[in-house]
């Protein structure tokens, strides 16, 4: 099972760096439980999320 390289202080899963504790926490919450159904996320993975994460964001500023 392939473990996350996260670190709180700078924000960053994987070497992807967040800028708000916000999405930091959503994304790895939704990484760490789908890795517990056997799903391995590669750096892509952590890029694609912290996007859809920022977009849904900026749609729910603006309803």
């Amino acid at each position: 099972m392939t473990t996350l390289d996260i670190d709180k202080s700078k924000l960053t899963i994987m070497g992807v760096q967040f800028d708000s504790q916000q999405e930091f926490k959503g994304v790895w919450y939704a990484l760490s439980t789908n890795m517990i159904e056997g799903w391995e996320p590669e750096k892509q993975d952590v890029e694609e999320m912290k996007q859809y994460i920022i977009q849904k964001n900026k749609e729910n500023l603006y309803e």
